[in-house]
């Protein structure tokens, strides 16, 4: 079955880890990073978790795992099966199965709702590499060889971009005369990747004027 990629706003989301050991830790950055509510449940909770909890916020509960942890309000947007004991992230797994909540179980693909793929990121660019869960080793793999490979003025151009989207849409109201500039503004950027943001805003800028006037002399 193909999966369906998506990027999730995870801005005060309620998310639970259950696990206190390094397979846990290994979820809290990224998550961290994305400005989610975390809650870590654990019996014991490991020096490294209980240092990251201090500087982001999150609430730690040394508690063994009980089904009643996923009844709480407000509902959890993703649940983390990170225990260390493959059985019990199996049935974490079900439970949550069971009540409609999507967990990730770090020992079993079948039995995730959903999987974190190797993540590229260079702000505002993020990449996401996925072997579907057959090789999480070979996911990383790929994103060493693709991070390897980014230019760093991708970073710049999407900034750019970002910055003048409005304008675009006030330049060219209609859907398809928009998406057409940016389609072929994106396509002609593998050749600005070495050139001065400064440079590269009056180019935008041209490229744009030359659309509105061509828009223009269509509509005419």
């Amino acid at each position: 079955m193909s999966q369906y990629m998506a990027e999730l706003n995870l801005t005060d989301r309620a998310v639970l880890i259950v696990g206190g050991g390094q397979v846990a830790r290994r979820k809290l950055n990224g998550l961290a990073e994305c400005g989610a509510r975390i809650t870590v449940a654990a019996p014991q909770i490991d020096a490294g978790i209980q240092q990251q909890a201090a500087a982001w916020g999150g609430t730690l509960r040394r508690i063994p795992f009980h089904e009643t942890l996923l009844n709480a309000a407000p509902r959890w947007t993703l649940v983390f099966a990170a225990t260390g004991e493959a059985a019990l992230n199996r049935r974490i797994a079900a439970l949550c199965n069971q009540r409609a909540l999507l967990c990730n179980c770090a020992d079993g693909a079948e039995e995730s709702g959903f999987r974190v793929p190797a993540v590229i990121r260079d702000d505002p660019i993020m990449a996401a590499v996925s072997t579907g869960g057959a090789s999480p080793a070979l996911s990383r793999a790929l994103k060493e060889h693709f991070q390897e490979n980014l230019q760093p003025g991708w970073a710049e151009l999407a900034r750019l971009f970002g910055a003048q989207r409005e304008a675009v849409k006030q330049a060219l109201p209609e859907d398809a005369a928009r998406y057409r500039f940016w389609r072929e503004t994106a396509l002609a950027a593998r050749d600005r990747l070495t050139h001065a943001p400064q440079e590269n805003a009056r180019w935008l800028q041209q490229r744009l004027q030359a659309a509105q006037q061509d828009a223009d002399a269509n509509r005419a």
